[in-house]
């Protein structure tokens, strides 16, 4: 098999909660619209209330199990006890490199077989399958991630339909976690071959520190205004929202630069020098 799954960490969320024996029907492909440290390390923080099952490095060679993949995230609303989220570091307008969309369309693809389910696109968040989180509307949050373009969608799709039937010729490769991310208690996915055991590559990293985000992004500029006393409230999601936009004006209006809410070159000089 010339197929690779990335090296996969935990650092378990405390956002999660029970399916409630709900059945898994569905995967849901999301986009940070953040780094892969910094979403990692919200999804930690109780504070956040959200969460996903599994984050995937802007390289596309590292993950992080954050909830076990029989429990509930918070990713995806009313679609939370049915579904898996798994999150891509990056922002949807840059676009995702060719080694991240092909890692994570192997994630994608060992959790359909890992769960029994079809290879198929779940239009619109119907049946079981897979599916972008833009596909589940109003009742999945109201998000536009992975992409709102079909053709896009459908060019990456391509891709889990082919590590699907790579994956299909060998026995499935332990890899996630069905059970709680702790390396005390764990059990494998429901479709997992016979005599399955975690891989060498799970691990739990405690007192890791996340990278510090690239100066001049958004959750640089959310961590600054927080450390700043400008919004202490403010979320740091890597998200430029309209709390963001609303603490940046604040901050601009303070220090004579002109309020417009966007995290410009004179804003980050200035967030760098206060």
């Amino acid at each position: 098999m010339t197929l690779a799954l990335p090296t996969l960490r935990q650092v378990p969320s405390p956002n999660y909660s029970s399916r409630g024996g709900a059945r898994i029907s569905k995967i849901i492909a999301h986009d940070c619209e953040g780094s892969y440290a910094g979403s990692v390390s919200w999804f930690a923080q109780r504070a956040s209330e959200v969460s996903a099952h599994l984050v995937l490095s802007e390289d596309g060679t590292r993950a992080t199990q954050c909830v076990a993949l029989g429990d509930k995230a918070w990713h995806a609303c009313n679609f939370n006890p049915t579904t898996i989220g798994v999150e891509i570091a990056g922002y949807a307008h840059a676009g995702f490199s060719g080694a991240e969309l092909g890692a994570d369309a192997a994630i994608l693809a060992w959790l359909l077989h890992a769960y029994g389910l079809p290879c198929r696109w779940a239009e619109h968040g119907l049946g079981d399958g897979v599916c972008s989180h833009y596909d589940l509307g109003q009742l999945g949050g109201g998000h536009d991630d992975i992409t709102t373009d079909p053709a896009v969608w459908q060019a990456f799709f391509a891709r889990v339909q082919a590590a699907y039937a790579e994956f299909g010729a060998e026995p499935l490769p332990a890899w996630g976690l069905h059970g709680a991310p702790s390396p005390l208690a764990v059990s494998p996915p429901p479709a997992a071959p016979a005599g399955w055991k975690p891989s060498g590559t799970v691990r739990k990293e405690d007192g890791e520190i996340a990278a510090p985000p690239r100066v001049g992004s958004i959750l640089w500029a959310q961590e600054r205004l927080v450390t700043l006393g400008v919004n202490s409230m403010l979320k740091c999601d890597g998200l430029n929202g309209k709390q963001t936009e609303t603490a940046v004006m604040t901050f601009q209006r303070a220090h004579g630069l002109s309020v417009d809410g966007v995290v410009g070159k004179q804003t980050i000089v200035a967030l760098q020098a206060a």
